[in-house]
């Protein structure tokens, strides 16, 4: 599940910066599909852990992604 969602936001960003969007523009327009994929998980715990990163801010995501150092 996690890797899908990683592999499906880096192919956002790439298709977002090729077509001009902004990294907020592409993030806000994966939100749906990250819900979709997170009522898909049957455990209610590991759910609701997934829909709580589907429905961070960006600039919250920014924030935790720049500490975290990742820098997809």
């Amino acid at each position: 599940m996690i890797r899908a969602l990683a592999a499906f936001a880096t192919l956002s960003v790439l298709t977002g910066l090729l077509a001009g969007c902004s990294s907020q523009q592409m993030y806000d327009s994966a939100t749906g599909w990250r819900q979709q994929e997170c009522d898909r998980i049957t455990d209610a715990a590991e759910r609701s852990r997934c829909l709580e990163t589907a429905n961070l801010e960006y600039e919250r995501y920014r924030r935790e992604r720049d500490r975290t150092g990742d820098t997809r």
